[in-house]
């Protein structure tokens, strides 16, 4: 089978590149073709290119945060294509970052976004079943057309390395963006509370929260917080996850967190790190409580701060769970393994029946 990977990003986004080295893995032949040119030129371009290429690939991939490219494809082939969605534009736009109310212009544009994208590919790869049945029934989708395949991590840049020593103090990790999302706040009021003890705190992050966090760490001797706001190399970035003792998803349960599996969490689960999160939908889909991961109450600082301290005076437990989300991750998050989900899921549906296989 042969499949053709497009999208109109600079670079190779990290969710396709999980997906694009797993079938390789099984075997798989996969050309690639990208192009973020201005306006209209990017369609033209690729137009150009899949007509010259129109026998030489089975399938379509159409890579993460393309959306508006799947419905031109389908216009112009009649290849199955599979749209490796992980979630609506829509949520990301308008529900996450805020960039517009639910009745404005833009709103209006990625809800036909989203509809037109699920509706013309043949099959979505979407990221969790909570955000399956929220799809099929915000963009009129039929389930049939979606289907849950786990993000992963580039095993490449995030694996455990044995020689890396965890650092002396019990350490907190945690790393991403700063969304509203993420219910970081929660965690530096934590971090407030726990000032006099031995308990550390590291944040490798930015983004839209920093001036809040900075905010509420100036309301108390904030020395318990080390907080790297540059980006880093890749092997100094997991070094610094690694050596800590436990590392901390999103602890809120507003705005998209119930349907969403932030991408820190599969690589916390390569780098053998338990993994704490609210407890929410979604993520309880993945990660089982007290045998793969942790949990605590969303939007709650003090469920937190207990949770924290369970952990640190339960060494076996915490133990124990990393090595339980390590062997979850290398026995079926890996990357081959996401990737022969979705080819036996092609294999065994409709999608191929009419394909000529090169």
């Amino acid at each position: 089978m042969k499949i053709l990977y497009l999208n109109i990003t600079k670079g190779v986004p990290p969710r396709d590149a999980v997906y694009l080295d797993g079938f390789r893995k099984n075997g798989l032949e996969i050309q690639e073709y990208r192009d973020n040119s201005p306006g209209l030129k990017k369609f033209w371009n690729i137009y150009k290119y899949h007509r010259k290429h129109t026998d030489t690939h089975d399938i379509l991939f159409v890579g993460y945060s393309a959306h508006i490219l799947a419905p031109f494809l389908r216009l112009i082939s009649r290849r199955p294509i599979i749209f490796n969605a992980l979630g609506p534009l829509y949520d990301g736009k308008i529900i996450g970052r805020t960039q517009a109310a639910k009745f404005s212009l833009l709103a209006l544009y990625c809800w036909l976004a989203d509809f037109l994208a699920f509706n013309s590919a043949s099959l979505s790869l979407i990221e969790n079943q909570t955000l399956i049945n929220y799809v099929s029934r915000k963009f009129l989708v039929n389930k049939k057309r979606l289907l849950l395949a786990w993000t992963g991590v580039n095993e490449n840049d995030f694996f455990y390395d044995p020689s890396i020593q965890k650092l002396p103090q019990f350490t907190i990790l945690f790393r991403g963006d700063l969304t509203k999302d993420s219910g970081v706040e929660y965690l530096i009021e934590a971090a407030k509370i726990l000032a006099n003890t031995d308990i550390k705190f590291r944040l490798l992050a930015r983004g839209g929260l920093a001036s809040k966090i900075e905010s509420i760490l100036k309301t108390f001797d904030s020395k318990n917080v080390e907080w790297i706001k540059e980006r880093l190399d890749i092997a100094d970035l997991r070094k610094k996850m690694q050596e800590t003792h436990l590392s901390i998803g999103w602890l809120s349960g507003r705005l998209r967190a119930p349907t969403s599996i932030p991408h820190k969490t599969f690589e916390s689960l390569a780098l053998k790190l338990p993994f704490l999160h609210a407890r929410l939908p979604a993520m309880l889909e993945l990660l089982e409580e007290n045998k793969t991961g942790f949990y605590c109450k969303s939007d709650d600082v003090q469920d937190l701060v207990d949770k924290i301290l369970e952990l640190k005076n339960n060494p076996e437990l915490l133990n124990g769970v990393a090595e339980n989300g390590y062997r979850l991750f290398d026995q079926k998050l890996r990357s081959k393994y996401l990737a022969k989900t979705v080819l036996d899921h092609l294999q065994h549906s409709h999608i191929l029946k009419n394909v000529r296989m090169l």
